[in-house]
């Protein structure tokens, strides 16, 4: 029978890098700044040899919390928050951060509660929130007491895609995105449009059918609401929009989807009805999802700084404490051949 290994304790680090236990906490711990440089290196490569691993849990009670970051979001996959969540793996990696994912449904009340505060009992160092509700929307305030509760502990919070709280948070401005597609529409020369608009449970797909048909208005094309169709925020609303296009007439020009999903959704719906996306009709989408690579022909959409916004969210963590701090973001417009150009050259 094979005998277990003994597990290599922080004082065998210290005691073979001829340190003090308090220094090679100090340096494997986070809070080097009172050690020097070539001390740090040394403890670092006994401990890489040695096999050493932090305790986690003796972490947290020395510390307070861990070096780990909590990230809440409400659904996986989606595809509004994967680009969000791969951005946020990223910079918590670049900075040798583990990062725990829970799932929670705001308007399930009481499970959101309980997954936050189980996440609470972790001692993240950092929650970031993904999501896109608006502040007082089912089961939010609920969420963001709990989140309240955090803070008093000592965890920093800092919400993406959620803005208007205490907390500090990262947010695009959706409005904003509609308009840069509306401005491209108009540019291009599209008067006969339609929106295919999600009815989720936030503001974002509000606001971006407001900012595009803002935009249009601002070119002197009007798009009453009876070119906006309302669907579920996903390919198959956007397959079901697609149809409700082609029964009302005139047919548009060009359909705006409030997300890429919906737009290859819609995409799909019109070829089956012998349309060529492109050349019978123009789609655009928003969020440049990585799927869009596959799409023939490529969708033209509005590009999302979702990998700088989970930077900017890791910045407002290094404060204290929130203070209601806002960095607003906004996307930019990339035309493909789904919507080629029908003004004079």
């Amino acid at each position: 029978m094979t005998t277990p290994r003994r597990t290599v304790t922080l004082e065998d680090v210290a005691r073979e890098a001829g340190v003090s236990v308090s220094t090679a906490s100090r340096t494997l711990n986070g809070r080097p700044t009172k050690v020097g440089l070539d001390t740090q290196e040394r403890v670092r490569a006994v401990a890489r040899r040695l096999g050493y691993v932090v305790n986690l849990a003796a972490q947290a009670m020395v510390l307070g919390q861990t070096k780990s970051i909590g990230l809440v979001v409400s659904s996986i996959p989606d595809d509004y928050q994967n680009p969000v969540l791969s951005g946020v793996f990223r910079a918590a990696s670049a900075r040798e951060m583990l990062v725990t994912t829970a799932v929670t449904v705001p308007t399930d009340i009481e499970r959101t509660r309980q997954t936050v505060q189980r996440l609470r009992g972790q001692r993240p160092a950092t929650i970031f929130v993904v999501g896109t509700e608006a502040p007082d929307d089912r089961g939010m305030p609920q969420l963001l007491e709990e989140l309240g509760r955090a803070e008093d502990e000592g965890c920093r919070v800092v919400l993406i895609g959620v803005g208007g709280t205490e907390f500090d948070s990262v947010v695009v401005d959706d409005f904003r995105a509609g308009e840069s597609m509306g401005d491209t529409f108009a540019r291009l020369g599209y008067t006969e449009v339609c929106v295919i608009a999600g009815s989720d449970p936030g503001d974002l797909a509000r606001n971006r059918a407001a900012g595009f048909v803002a935009a249009m208005q601002a070119h002197g094309i009007e798009v009453g609401p009876d070119r906006i169709i309302w669907q579920e925020f996903s390919h198959d609303g956007g397959y079901r929009g697609a149809g409700e296009v082609l029964r009302r007439r005139p047919i548009a020009e060009a359909v705006f989807c409030v997300n890429d999903a919906m737009a290859i959704g819609a995409c799909v719906r019109f070829r089956e009805q012998g349309l060529s996306v492109g050349a019978d009709i123009a789609v655009a989408g928003c969020d440049d999802i990585p799927a869009l690579r596959d799409i023939d022909p490529p969708l033209t959409t509005v590009q999302l700084p979702w990998a700088e916004a989970a930077e900017r969210a890791f910045e407002l963590a290094a404060h204290e404490r929130s203070a209601s701090r806002s960095v607003v973001l906004d996307g930019t417009a990339i035309v493909r051949a789904s919507t080629p150009s029908r003004t004079a050259p």
